[in-house]
């Protein structure tokens, strides 16, 4: 592959990425929301955490490192979340306390 087809790929992407987010901001900017709209705004993203989490926590061996490691990660995330209520801090703060148990 070369780097003209590769900046092209990305260039396309990027656009297209582009278009299908700006069109809600366009439509629901500036006017009254739909009650089932601010319902979905308000409890899809715990949802999809929620779903996450145990999608992670259902395939870990508990009586193994890997599993003491997994709870670890998961009381900090938690832990920063209820303290700092900023979701990208948890999240970053657990996955690296994870990685840096698995690397150690």
């Amino acid at each position: 592959m070369n780097i003209e087809y590769l900046l092209m790929v990305i260039v396309i992407m990027s656009a297209a990425t582009f278009a299908t987010r700006l069109p809600p901001f366009l439509l629901f900017s500036g006017r009254e929301q739909h009650p089932l709209l601010q319902f979905l705004s308000k409890y899809t993203p715990p949802m999809v955490m929620s779903i996450l989490v145990v999608y992670m926590l259902k395939s870990v061996d508990y009586l193994s490192a890997e599993g003491l490691y997994a709870v670890i990660a998961l009381v900090v995330t938690v832990g920063l979340h209820l303290w700092r209520r900023n979701a990208l801090m948890s999240i970053v703060a657990g996955t690296a306390v994870f990685m840096v148990c698995i690397q150690w």
